[in-house]
């Protein structure tokens, strides 16, 4: 494997000059420890093709019409917890919470209690014990398994292997006994270099020591994960899961909580459809909405589910009704359920974000990686999942913990909580 050098890094690195010799030296150790150049053009190479492939889905919305997707409303479901049977369930929990923690300090909580922190497991206020929101969503699973007698296997994802919650939340989970599951894995996310619009790697300072400048490879790259090795096995996520029977794979954000009906619901639905996504009816549709939307997108050759983000989306989209002219195209959650095969058979395309200011000072330049929204194009009976936006509440900042509380209040969850820590109590006496 090649390695780093000086004239290399001229052309690969922006503004390499910049920095003294021995800062220079210190970045190309890391960029031969983490990232060798065939890595590096490896993120060059899909970063140009991601791009590509954005240009050429803009390039498709223009000319194709775009029609109701096929909807299914959550009340007509009545999915029990047996509907789980099959399936597993997938919580997102990579991102690394900065917002968050930024208005927990302006608020006064003293950095000290901000140490080993990460979104998902920050306690939520007057809920159970000092329980975050994966504490509370890992009590549910183990409920509904047990009201059932069936065994949901879980996968957590973090964030890339180095990232704080790759390092923290494996911990928790596992001081909690798995919090009473059968089966459990937790997977990490892989990470981008992050490139300058003409390609060269971005780096940034921390405390004198430049570091390359990094991504997680955006929503679907927990998803294209669950395709490698395992942590220490010989065998890949998917496998594991085919294994245990699970044709079904449920994707829920850690950083949210949950009306457990739902989770019911999407079980049940996933029955009948290999590729579901859940979306809220709107009301309204303004042009400040930043939500992604579901919509049929039909051309002469084909008609898939699509999820339209906002950079994108045309008058016509945002002006469709229902027949009964109340409601606008559904806006997406964030959360799926699909078949597994759709993984096991295909990949998901290479995908870039719009460009966003990354590092103060450098040119705005996109973000490379997956699309979790790429995996319902592949679905060939494809449907939403309309639901009540109050059936689930997300985390975002400190604002946003009291409602995500009161939620879990609401739906009797403390409870839960401490039906399942009275029961790990029991097994560990």
């Amino acid at each position: 494997m090649s390695r780093w050098t000086f004239s290399l890094a001229r052309r690969c690195i922006h503004d390499f000059n910049a920095l003294s010799p021995t800062q220079q030296d210190l970045l190309l150790d890391e960029l031969n420890s983490r990232f060798p150049p065939e890595k590096y053009r490896l993120h060059k190479r899909l970063g140009e093709q991601a791009q590509k492939n954005m240009a050429a889905a803009r390039e498709r919305l223009a000319r194709s019409a775009i029609a109701w997707p096929p909807l299914i409303r959550c009340e007509e479901m009545h999915g029990t917890a047996a509907d789980c049977a099959g399936c597993a369930i997938v919580f997102m929990a990579g991102g690394e919470g900065e917002r968050l923690r930024l208005s927990l300090l302006e608020q006064g909580v003293p950095p000290g209690n901000l140490v080993d922190f990460t979104k998902p497991t920050y306690p939520l206020p007057g809920l159970f014990d000092r329980y975050g929101t994966l504490h509370v969503n890992l009590a549910v699973v183990a409920r509904l398994c047990r009201s059932a007698g069936i065994q949901v296997p879980v996968i957590v994802t973090t964030g890339p292997l180095h990232s704080a919650t790759a390092r923290i939340i494996p911990h928790v989970v596992k001081s909690f006994g798995d919090f009473g599951l059968a089966q459990v894995r937790i997977v990490h996310q892989g990470e981008r270099l992050h490139l300058t619009m003409d390609g060269t790697i971005a780096w940034t300072l921390v405390d004198g020591h430049p570091m390359p400048v990094t991504n997680p490879d955006e929503t679907g790259g927990p998803l294209m994960q669950l395709k490698s090795p395992l942590p220490g096995e010989s065998i890949s996520a998917l496998e594991w899961l085919a294994g245990l029977g699970c044709t079904r794979i449920i994707v829920l954000q850690a950083t949210a909580l949950y009306d457990p009906s739902l989770i019911c619901a999407m079980a049940a639905a996933g029955k009948c459809h290999d590729g579901v996504g859940i979306g809220v009816l709107r009301p309204s549709f303004p042009s400040s909405d930043p939500f992604g939307t579901f919509a049929i997108v039909k051309n002469r050759r084909r008609q898939t589910l699509a999820i339209v983000e906002k950079e994108v989306r045309t008058p016509p989209l945002s002006a469709l009704k229902d027949p009964s002219g109340r409601w606008y195209l559904p806006y997406n959650t964030g959360f799926y359920v699909f078949d597994s095969g759709l993984l096991v058979e295909n990949d998901l395309p290479d995908y870039c974000t719009p460009p966003k200011e990354v590092v103060p000072g450098l040119p705005r330049a996109p973000k490379a990686g997956y699309a979790a929204t790429d995996i319902l194009p592949l679905a060939a009976r494809p449907a939403v999942l309309a639901i009540d936006g109050s059936d689930f509440a997300v985390i975002k900042d400190a604002r946003d913990l009291a409602v995500v509380s009161a939620l879990g209040r609401r739906l009797k969850l403390d409870a839960v909580c401490a039906e399942v820590d009275r029961t790990l109590s029991r097994n560990v006496d």
